[in-house]
This record gives structure tokens, C-alpha cells and sequence, in this order.
């Protein structure tokens, strides 16, 4: 006991004698404490015109304690006794932010990190149906296949865009990383819908340069729908009518009308039929002629009264891809 008092008592005089503090120099024999104050950024990569918090920290002095002069870009921009953080706005640039740390017991430190802003855009598709010259997007029906494609804006140390392909992705499918789809150019994620619970599956990624010295985060929840089957008139003269959807009742202006039904964002095929099976009835009766067709046509029969036309369309593959619609027909 009293020899190994006297050799920490000798390590400490000689430390002295050498012109160094014994409380510094075992701080810097410590991992994880070699500089007397650190930074801790939050979030790690900050999106675009957004804020970010930078965050001092010590294992070595009471921070609490210490005065703080914090400069962004070189201005002042706050100061004052325990200011440990702060919340700076960030646009579409870089920014320098520097600390000085004035303490009572280790004198004044200074420690600078700059701030990359990014930013990244998720964009999404499906493999739903929708008519030509519709103008919306497909939607995702329930066990749809769909694709998410990452936009990055992220930039390099000389100012110019980094090449997205030479980015690294990491995709995450309801918080859980997926390897296989995760890596250096892996821009985009394709998967099918399989969370019934959650109201959606939740897409999100990470994609940072090679270095790790910026990045951006996104997510995107995709929620599934049930398939909406539409009316339309097939007219012999102007063909589909897609300008006009049908619904409750329909008068016949010729001695022969054509409906088509068309399935919004089931998953699709080519041709529509070899996916979904289309049945119709009349007044409740099967139409057999028309089965596996996604139009019917109506001959008029030259007495006055109403006719009750329903079509039930199912995808071949996915059970709970299905709808129904109705309409009446006046002649």
C-alpha cells in the first residue's frame, strides 16, 4: 500500500516538474476524453432549411460552470455561463459553428465542426392500373407491388452536387434494415405491401457520402387501399369516354350501348384480364358472354324500363384485390 502511494506520487511530481498538469495528461491517456470539449450534433444529417443542435460536452470539467462564446460563420452568435447548446437555423449552405470554453480549472479551449445540410426526395410507385390519359398515379392496393426511388441533394467539399450513384443507401422497411437492397448506388427500394396493422408500410433511408461527412434522412408511409371499379361509356364513334364517369344511371341515346369497367389500382397485366376475373349480371342474373371481359354492350329492345347492370372484378393472385360496382340502365 505505501509503495504504490509513493510511484503514483513520483509519476505525479515528475509530470509537474516536466511542465504538465497531472489531471491533463491522464485525461489524455483515456479514450473518448482526449479533447476537453466535444461536439455532439443533432440531428446528425440535417435536412435542408431546417435547424440543427450543437451540443458541447466534457468528461473532463463541469461545462455548467464555464463561459461560452458560440460563433456561426465567424459571428457571434450567442454567449453567456453554461450555455452548452444551441439551436441554429440552416438553409441550403454549409456552416462553420466554433465554441470557446472558458473553464476555471483547465483554462480556455476552442473546438469548431462545420454543419452539411442535405436533403433527400422519396418518390413512389406502384405496379396498380390505372386508364390511359388518367392523370393521378396508381395507387397501392392491398399486397401491391411498389418501388421507392431516392432524389438526393447532397454536396461535396468543393460546393458541386455529389453524384447520387456514388452515394451509400441504407433502406429501412418498418424500422428494419434491409441488406439486400441497402449499399453504395442502391437508389431505389422495391418491395410488396405486407403490414395490415400498422396502416402502412413505412419506407425510410439514409444516404450519406462515402466520407459520412454529410447526408440526408427521409420516410414515407404507403398506405393500401381497396380497388375502385369505374363506369365508362364505349361509344362506336369516339371511343371510351373517360371524361365522364357513370354512376347511379345511364340513358341509351343509340339502339346499342357498350359499358367498360375499369379497376383503379389493381395490380396490373397485360392484357388486364389474364390478372382479374371480370363477372357480370343483369337484373341479377350471370352474363356468361361477357365473362372475363371488362366491358359489356346492351342491345335496346325497343320497351321503356330500366335494366340493373353489376360487375364484380378479383385479381387471380391477391385475395383482397377485388371490387364491385352497379349502375342502371334506362331505355
Amino acid at each position: 500500500m505505501f509503495r504504490l502511494f509513493k510511484s503514483t506520487l513520483f509519476i505525479a511530481s515528475f509530470l509537474l516538474f516536466a511542465g504538465i498538469s497531472a489531471s491533463t495528461a491522464f485525461a489524455q491517456s483515456i479514450p473518448g476524453i482526449s479533447e476537453p470539449v466535444t461536439f455532439q450534433v443533432s440531428p446528425q444529417y440535417p435536412q435542408q432549411n431546417s435547424s440543427v443542435t450543437v451540443s458541447a460536452q466534457s468528461y473532463s470539467t463541469d461545462l455548467n460552470r464555464a463561459d461560452f462564446v458560440w460563433l456561426v460563420d465567424g459571428k457571434v452568435f450567442k454567449k453567456g455561463t453554461g450555455m452548452t447548446s444551441i439551436t441554429v437555423p440552416i438553409g441550403t449552405k454549409s456552416l462553420t459553428i466554433e465554441v470557446d470554453v472558458s473553464t476555471a480549472n483547465l483554462g480556455n479551449f476552442t473546438n469548431t465542426v462545420t454543419v452539411k445540410p442535405g436533403s433527400v426526395e422519396l418518390l413512389w410507385q406502384t405496379d396498380g392500373y390505372v386508364p390511359p390519359f388518367y392523370e393521378g398515379k396508381a395507387l397501392e392496393a392491398y399486397g401491391a407491388t411498389f418501388k421507392v426511388t431516392a432524389i438526393p441533394d447532397l454536396t461535396g467539399p468543393n460546393g458541386k452536387r455529389l453524384d447520387p450513384r456514388t452515394l451509400v443507401y441504407t433502406w429501412k422497411k418498418n424500422d428494419t434494415i434491409d441488406p439486400n437492397q441497402s449499399g453504395y448506388g442502391k437508389d431505389s427500394f422495391t418491395s410488396e405491401q405486407s403490414s395490415f396493422v400498422r396502416g402502412g408500410d413505412t419506407i425510410s433511408v439514409e444516404v450519406s457520402s462515402v466520407s459520412g461527412d454529410t447526408g440526408a434522412t427521409r420516410d414515407v408511409t404507403i398506405s393500401p387501399i381497396f380497388p375502385e371499379v369505374l363506369f365508362y361509356e364505349d361509344s362506336p364513334l369516339y371511343g371510351i369516354l373517360y371524361n365522364k364517369i357513370l354512376t347511379g344511371s345511364f340513358v341509351m341515346k343509340n339502339q346499342e350501348t357498350s359499358l367498360r369497367a375499369e379497376p383503379f389500382n389493381i395490380s396490373s397485366g397485360n392484357p388486364l384480364s389474364s390478372v382479374a376475373n371480370f363477372e357480370w349480371t343483369l337484373n341479377g342474373d350471370p352474363v356468361p358472354d361477357f365473362s372475363g371481359q371488362n366491358s359489356i354492350t346492351f342491345r335496346g329492345t325497343g320497351v321503356s324500363g330500366a335494366s340493373s347492370v353489376a360487375v364484380s372484378v378479383q385479381h387471380k393472385n391477391q385475395v383482397l384485390q377485388g371490387g364491385q360496382a352497379s349502375i342502371s340502365i334506362i331505355q
